[in-house]
């Protein structure tokens, strides 16, 4: 039975942690969230979080448009997101890598020193990693970070009638990929987003203690409001006019024939955050940091997630990117 039969990636990873002792006390969140939670010392010391992303040529970076310094940028940022997704800080580094056995050492030097501007511009030490060879380029990184046990935004901490936020306009990354892909020459913009994004750190923290739930839009909008809505067994509804895109977003959708919400919806890598909140302290949060763009609601139903178009046709909630689809 192939992978695609059985579900995709995530029922994968489900038939796989069922047959994995997964359990412990210290264990506050394991597979399923975007960072592992573990209690190290009594409460109130900060909680660790553990993450790990893996990145594959041709997969997740082609040499062919990404110079190295940006895939190294990509593959330090996609981790500092799941962390930020958490409400927490990253602190400790560790880089394992894969290369092929041509591979140019100023190349390799090159990846390294866009993980360190990463690192440097939030504060993360690399403690470690692993090298060898392979006939496929892979970077994988393990990131730990921190999080107050009072701030912790888990993916089933939504609640009925909690709004949906996302930090930021999305599709832009799919969008450059689209555009790339089919030889078209993606706008700055458009680049900048695929090439080397940035995680929402700079507002991660302060949404934390407002919010219940969060997650990091890495495999498009759909999909991560099903675990959210998965995670909570809640339902939700998505308002497609209030999903936000960018002028170049929606410009790549008319270049390509393409509804520019597909973008939004299924094709991920945006690296906002996105955030249930009590209508009450948002607010609250908005004086303290904004913009923010209100998408939908959760809803009390345990249900498969909605989407509801602007003349109020209720639709089901598009899955997002699957990496074997």
């Amino acid at each position: 039975m192939k992978i695609a039969e059985i579900g995709g990636e995530f029922a994968l990873i489900d038939r796989l942690i069922a047959s994995m002792p997964s359990a412990h006390a210290d264990l506050i969140a394991g597979a399923g969230d975007d960072a592992a939670v573990i209690r190290i010392s009594p409460e109130p010391a900060p909680l660790m979080l553990v993450t790990t992303d893996l990145l594959v040529e041709d997969r997740h970076f082609n040499c062919l448009w990404a110079e190295p310094e940006q895939i190294g940028i990509k593959a330090a940022e996609c981790n500092i997101s799941d962390i930020a997704a958490m409400g927490g800080r990253p602190t400790w580094m560790f880089i394992s890598i894969a290369l092929k056995k041509s591979a140019d050492v100023d190349w390799v030097r090159k990846i390294y020193a866009g993980i360190s501007a990463s690192c440097r511009r939030y504060g993360v030490v690399v403690a470690g990693g692993d090298t060898t060879q392979s006939p496929t380029t892979t970077i994988n990184i393990t990131l730990l970070g921190t999080i107050s046990p009072s701030d912790l935004c888990l993916r089933s901490h939504a609640r009925p009638s909690d709004l949906l936020m996302v930090t930021g306009s999305l599709g832009a990354s799919a969008a450059a990929l689209s555009l790339l892909r089919q030889g078209h020459t993606p706008s700055e913009y458009l680049l900048e987003k695929h090439l080397t994004p940035r995680s929402r750190m700079d507002v991660a923290e302060t949404i934390a203690p407002f919010a219940n739930a969060m997650i990091d839009v890495s495999d498009g909008l759909g999909a991560e409001v099903g675990h959210i809505c998965r995670m909570s067994r809640l339902g939700a509804e998505v308002h497609l006019d209030a999903i936000p895109l960018h002028s170049e977003v929606i410009a790549a959708g008319q270049a390509l024939g393409i509804d520019p919400h597909d973008f939004a919806l299924q094709g991920g890598e945006d690296f906002e955050l996105l955030f249930t909140i009590p209508a009450e302290k948002m607010p609250l949060l908005a004086k303290k940091a904004s913009p923010f763009h209100e998408v939908g609601k959760m809803t009390a139903k345990n249900e498969d997630p909605v989407l509801v178009t602007a003349d109020g046709h209720v639709q089901a909630l598009p899955g997002g990117y699957d990496h074997f689809s």
